[in-house]
């Protein structure tokens, strides 16, 4: 029996959460749903949404979590909620929550993977990197992305695993991630889902860094803030490195011209999140004194999407679905240079699902301005 309609994806443009759960659960309706995963705008009423949500797939496995920016079956929206349903013939998923994570732990990431990892064993599932992966959701405003990932290094050592900082619309406030039938702040999601399908984690960025550097020379590390570079106001020597007023310095700057850290042979980017009265600069990911920062160059973003794209169609054939997550400054480099819609096409070509993040994970690692993604080909026939 052929696996046709295992994978459904859907979403809703609808401004009315009412209207919006009632279109999204159409479009992925299936029978025997195992996993229902979803994304949606900061901008909904979530005290009418998450009721809605619970009505709609009472008893069944729902998870997701706000956004900056939603990626649907149409490309890049703003303002949606868009995901994907399972069929249960496919797919086995698991799910643990992590709240508090303001107070969080190494020893709380211990329990988190322990639990999954006998959640599983009581269904009679392995943990094999063949067949499964893991998924984590969490709040991108948490800070905590690199304490948690650090305290799940078990798990990623038996299955790959990739995520999403969850976003609010480049509020700021905190965002939002849903598990048990409702929206929790300050917490996170932890997945493994067991697929009937092949698939891959893959990740792209279309930065390098150049040779010109900054060094850290105060900052607190806990709150991501860097109070000076080259032992000089944060803000004003980011400013001036770049040939820009600090008085400009915004979202769209900090999108144009990041900053990147060299760890082995790699560059992986620093985003900035804002720049402060006091001079300061905060940040999207761990920061430190001593770290020496490097300007980056910038890369055409189709391009370098194209040729990852192809070299998911060369390992798994067409895919049937890519959960994407793709960083909030990567939207704004796009909208930047006018090539945002055709970079949804181009998603939306690959059957990519997936938000805006405040921060994406790939095994070990929290990363900025990447789309790190796992690609799922067409699901093996039921034998």
């Amino acid at each position: 029996m052929a696996a046709r309609g295992a994978i459904r994806r859907g979403f809703s443009t609808a401004t009315d959460p009412v209207t919006a759960v009632r279109e999204f659960s159409e479009a992925i309706a299936q029978e025997d749903i195992a996993l229902i995963v979803f994304f949606c705008s900061f901008s909904f009423d979530l005290n009418v949404l998450e009721p809605e949500l619970r009505r709609a797939f009472d008893g069944l496995h729902v998870i997701g979590c706000t956004t900056a920016g939603e990626i649907a079956p149409i490309g890049y929206l703003d303002g949606a909620i868009t995901g994907f349903s399972i069929a249960s013939s496919h797919c086995r998923a698991v799910s643990t929550g992590i709240e508090n994570l303001s107070q969080f732990q190494m020893s709380d990431g211990h329990a988190v993977t322990q639990t999954l990892i006998s959640s599983m064993s009581e269904k009679g599932l392995a943990l094999d990197p063949k067949d499964t992966f893991a998924m984590l959701l969490i709040d991108g405003k948490s800070g905590n992305e690199e304490v948690v990932l650090a305290a799940i290094h078990l798990l990623m050592d038996m299955v790959p695993l990739l995520g999403g900082s969850a976003g609010d619309n480049m509020s700021l406030t905190g965002a939002f991630v849903y598990f048990d039938g409702a929206f929790h702040r300050d917490a996170a999601l932890l997945t493994v889902i067991k697929i009937r399908a092949p698939f891959r984690i893959v990740k792209c960025q279309h930065l390098v860094g150049s040779e010109m550097r900054m060094v850290v020379t105060r900052a607190d590390p806990l709150k991501r803030k860097v109070f000076e570079l080259n032992a000089e106001p944060a803000a004003r020597e980011y400013a001036r490195a770049q040939n820009v007023p600090e008085c400009m310095l915004a979202p769209a700057v900090f999108s144009a011209f990041p900053l990147m850290v060299k760890v082995g042979g790699d560059f992986h980017v620093r985003s900035i999140q804002a720049a402060h009265e006091d001079g300061s600069l905060s940040f999207f990911c761990a920061i430190d004194e001593g770290v020496v920062l490097r300007l980056a160059r910038t890369e055409a973003i189709l391009p370098n999407l194209a040729a990852l794209f192809q070299s998911v169609r060369a390992e798994i054939g067409p895919p049937t679905l890519i959960i994407g997550f793709d960083c909030i400054h990567r939207g704004l480099a796009l909208e930047q240079t006018q090539s945002k819609r055709l970079a949804g096409e181009l998603l939306a070509a690959n059957n990519v699902i997936g938000f805006s993040t405040y921060g994406e994970q790939f095994g070990g690692m929290h990363l900025n301005q990447t789309f790190t993604a796992v690609a799922i080909g067409a699901p093996y026939d039921i034998e």
